[in-house]
């Protein structure tokens, strides 16, 4: 029995990264590029970037 990955595929990666994009462009339009949800959403990106990143390298 094949065991199925527990890594997000490539597709799942890509649609997470543009929502999040898109959810923190509009927090930062409405509160501010230092409003601590713009922060907290712009650190879950750069964590979507960081796992897309390692599921290319592998």
């Amino acid at each position: 029995m094949l065991q199925e990955s527990t890594q997000p595929n490539r597709e799942f990666l890509i649609l997470s990264i543009v929502q999040k994009r898109d959810e923190m462009i509009r927090l930062a339009t409405l509160n501010g590029m230092l409003n601590s949800e713009t922060i907290k959403c712009s650190q879950e990106l750069d964590r979507l970037l960081n796992a897309f990143k390692k599921y290319q390298i592998h």
